[in-house]
């Protein structure tokens, strides 16, 4: 009888310490790998998200590129308004103005060669101990001359406003293209993912004439509203880690432009720029029979 009560007590032992810490070893490892696993997944969706709308701005770009060109192309053989064979009512040529003030600013491919902007990647990983900024910031550092890298060539398209000639032949280009070098304060390094903010027609007027000023009631007063009282936002704001540069074939009557479209951004947890560009080439119009 006292051999079965004592085998029954060593039944019922309870864990070593051993056995206890050792299980808490295994459900911490479990632990520490499911959430970096999840932290994987998580900044590798953000990140895929991140290229995707960085993808869809350069596009974007490279679309109104195509349309502005296209549509020159196409109104060629139409008068223009000053033209004295123009007939009010009659159909004429509406964006041989934004064009001709797209190519206005664009390089020679020994300029470009020289700013360093072409070659993105090695500029922003550039290890140059001279520089004062490094990465994404580096495109916007003031060279010797005192100008900026990217804000000395580059422009940004407002796709959501091509401005054409109305029939008095007027065309605010202004509100199309934004250019860097005149309008700096639209440009500015991506906090978060390249990208274009836009914004109403007041706020847009205010940080043109007056730099980034924001208030709660500019938009709340914009003119321009939709039925139901919402604001209209079809003015740029800030193009945040993305631009383009216009460069000619190096000729002085081109028979082409290559427009490069650029961006530069910092990936989730990451202090290692992400670089993101295309190129597109467009006959000079003048050339196209």
């Amino acid at each position: 009888m006292s051999t079965l009560k004592l085998n029954y007590a060593s039944a019922k032992r309870g864990d070593t310490i051993i056995e206890v810490m050792f299980a808490i070893a295994v459900f911490c490892l479990v632990a520490v790998l499911s959430i970096t696993m999840m932290n994987l997944g998580v900044n590798s969706a953000e990140n895929a998200l991140e290229v995707v709308t960085a993808r869809n701005e350069l596009n974007a770009q490279a679309e109104a590129l195509r349309f502005i060109h296209s549509s020159y192309v196409s109104e060629k053989t139409l008068p223009s308004l000053s033209d004295p064979a123009y007939k009010p009512g009659e159909k004429y040529q509406q964006y041989e103005l934004l064009w001709n003030t797209i190519i206005e600013n664009a390089i020679t491919p020994a300029e470009a060669k020289e700013s360093g902007l072409l070659d993105l990647a090695d500029t922003i990983n550039s290890n140059d101990d001279s520089a004062q900024v490094a990465g994404c910031e580096r495109v916007y550092e003031a060279t010797n001359t005192g100008t900026m890298l990217s804000r000395n060539h580059a422009f940004i398209l407002n796709t959501r406003n091509l401005s054409s000639l109305d029939a008095s032949g007027h065309a605010d280009v202004s509100v199309s293209y934004i250019s860097a070098r005149e309008n700096p304060e639209f440009f500015s390094a991506a906090p978060l993912n390249a990208r274009i903010l836009f914004t109403t027609a007041a706020r847009f007027d205010q940080i043109k004439n007056n730099g980034a000023i924001f208030d709660s009631e500019t938009d709340e007063n914009s003119s321009e509203k939709f039925t139901d009282g919402a604001p209209i936002y079809r003015y740029v704001a800030q193009a945040e880690g993305i631009w383009v540069i216009a460069v000619t074939d190096g000729n002085a009557d081109p028979q082409y432009y290559d427009f490069y479209i650029e961006s530069c951004w910092y990936g989730p947890n990451t202090t290692s720029p992400t670089a993101l560009d295309t190129v597109i080439r467009l006959y000079n119009p003048e050339k196209v029979k």
